[in-house]
This record gives C-alpha cells, sequence and structure tokens, in this order.
C-alpha cells in the first residue's frame, strides 16, 4: 500500500529560540533511513520515539539492519497465499523466525499508513477497513540469511524486491507478482520500507502482540532446517478459522447475484466499474455479510475502486534501494 513518488517538503525547523520540538536527538534516525525528510518527521513521531526506545542497545541497532517483517493480511489468508508467501520470501532468503497473530482496526491502519495515507483515494479508505478488518492477520519476524551479499538493510533488500501494490506497475520477477497478487488492494503482504519504518511500526504492532514478545523476539534465531517453523504453523492455524475465496470479481459477481438482499440487488443491476458509486454508497450504511458473502463484495469493489488520489503525492516517498546504495 505504499506509493513511490515525489515527497512533500521536510517540516518547518525543528528549533525554536532555547527550546526544541522533539525530544529526540537530531541525528538518531542517521543510520535508519536515507531520507532527510523522514529523520525529521520521525523525530516528531511518538511511535517512531518510543520504537528507538526498544532498539536502543547496540545489539539491537544491529538487529535493525540483519531482519525486517512480513504482514500477512486477510486476503493472505481468505486467498491462500500465506503459506506461498513464506515459500518464496525463504527461497529469496529471508527466513521467518517468530509470528504473532493480531488484528487490524481503524486506527491503526491509519498510523501505520499515516504518512501515506493523504494520497489514498476515498474509494480507497472507504473500502480499506472492512478488507483489513475481514479477520485476523499474522505478523511474521524474518531475518535476511543474504544481507551480506547484497549489502543493504534486510528491510530495503525486501522492498526492492516486493515490487508495488498496484499491478500495473508490476514485473514479472518482482515477489507480489509471485505471489499472484490480484489488484491494488488484494495484494496480500505489507513490509516496512526501510530500518526507520522498522523502529516505528514495530512500536505499533506492540500494543496488538505484546511488547514481551517483540523483546523475546530479538534474542531468537532462525530455526534450523528441519525444525518447525512458528510462522507456518500460525498460518495454517489462521487460515482454518477463515473461509477460503477466490478473490475473483466475476465469480463473486455471479454467486451475489443470487442473493435477495441488497447486494445481490447490486450484483444483478449494477454489474459494472462505473456503477461502483452504488457499492459504495451501500457499504457506508450496509452490513457486509458474514463468511464467504463479504469476500464477494470485497473482491468486486476492490477490483473497481481507484486507489489513489490523482496528483496527490503521499507525505513520504518509498526509499529506494539506490539511494541506500549511494550513501554507502
Amino acid at each position: 500500500m505504499t506509493t513511490t513518488t515525489t515527497a512533500a517538503p521536510a517540516p518547518a525547523d525543528l528549533h525554536v529560540p532555547g527550546r526544541t520540538r522533539s525530544a529526540v536527538l537530531p541525528r538518531a534516525f542517521d543510520s535508519l533511513t536515507v531520507d532527510p525528510r523522514k529523520r525529521d518527521l520521525y523525530r516528531l513521531d511518538t511511535y517512531a520515539r518510543e520504537g528507538l526506545e526498544l532498539f536502543a542497545s547496540p545489539s539491537a541497532r544491529a538487529w535493525l539492519h540483519a531482519n525486517t517483517f512480513v504482514v500477512l493480511k486477510p486476503d493472505a489468508l481468505a486467498g491462500r497465499r500465506g503459506p506461498r508467501v513464506l515459500d518464496i520470501l525463504e527461497e529469496e532468503g529471508w527466513k521467518p523466525f517468530a509470528a504473532r497473530p493480531f488484528h487490524f482496526d481503524p486506527v491503526l491502519t491509519r498510523e501505520i499508513w499515516r504518512y501515506q495515507f493523504n494520497a489514498a483515494s476515498r474509494q480507497r479508505i472507504a473500502v480499506v477497513d472492512h478488507l483489513l478488518g475481514s479477520g485476523p492477520s499474522a505478523l511474521v519476524l524474518l531475518c535476511d540469511t543474504r544481507r551480506a551479499g547484497s549489502g543493504l538493510p534486510a528491510s530495503v533488500r525486501l522492498t526492492a524486491a516486493k515490487g508495488a501494490a498496484d499491478p500495473a506497475s508490476a514485473h514479472g520477477r518482482d515477489l507480489r507478482t509471485r505471489f499472484d497478487r490480484v489488484n491494488g488492494l488484494f495484494n496480500f503482504v505489507h513490509t516496512p520500507d526501510e530500518p526507520a519504518d522498522l523502529v516505528r511500526e514495530l512500536r505499533l504492532f506492540t500494543y496488538r502482540t505484546g511488547t514481551a514478545w517483540l523483546r523475546s523476539a530479538l534474542t531468537q534465531s532462525p530455526p534450523a532446517d528441519g525444525q518447525p517453523c512458528p510462522a507456518r504453523s500460525l498460518v495454517a492455524e489462521l487460515e482454518r478459522d477463515v473461509p477460503l475465496h477466490d478473490l475473483a470479481a466475476e465469480p463473486s459477481l455471479g454467486r451475489l447475484a443470487g442473493r435477495t438482499d441488497r447486494w445481490g440487488a447490486l450484483a444483478r443491476e449494477h454489474r459494472t466499474r462505473d456503477a461502483v458509486r452504488h457499492w459504495l454508497t451501500a457499504l457506508s450504511d450496509t452490513d457486509l455479510p458474514p463468511g464467504a458473502a463479504r469476500w464477494d463484495i470485497l473482491s468486486v469493489l476492490t477490483e473497481w475502486i481507484d486507489c489513489n488520489e490523482p496528483g496527490v503525492a503521499p507525505l513520504l516517498a518509498t526509499v529506494a534501494a539506490a539511494d541506500w546504495r549511494n550513501e554507502e
């Protein structure tokens, strides 16, 4: 759900005569991001500040470069992409070693994507809470076993390999294409862009997973070959409670057309993308049904909506791997 584009200007000077607007040291994020705008913004960000406290020791700082995470979102579980995602990540050198379930809510969604959501379309904002609130997600910590060869932090290497959320910007070997991503919202995973985002977002996720769990995970090593992987057992457990769905708009329309409720009427009378406003109106004042029918409706909506506001740049753009290489 991150968009690469020109970022907004940096915030105004953090200093006022005799005082400062930040309790975070001026160079605290220097080794964690190559974006000067992010360095300034994160010095004013409560979650980033608290995250720095979790990663205060030299060993914890080193952990931020050697490790990262992936979030398997509810659509990954419904579409049974979890095992595929973990298989491909491990093939490419990111080995899962700890995992924890959690649930998104509207506040967590807006805070995770605080610096990108300003560019989200009204349509995307209307749909995303229903999507991310459709079931559990899984936070999976990953050790980068190939970091030494790349010279990049684990999070940066994964960001570069992952590819854009929008299929129109995809290339054949990006990870989201290999995960068989469906559209701009059914893209199955979220990862932090670089170590500064790892600091901030892990602090946010600890409000769901518990700080004690993260502190314990920081000392864990990836399981040896042949040993059980906690992420795989967690994904299997979560998928048992989520109905399998094809996440395809056309079959979903056909199934919905057989219903006798408002969603059935929409599927019969408004079957094309130019009628998405009728579906969004219904979404604003009609409860989604449970189970597979909920995913039918989300499959139609995520296929038809526009995800971003034209001409609006996110507050922070995605940092490219080349920017990190230029810093070396």
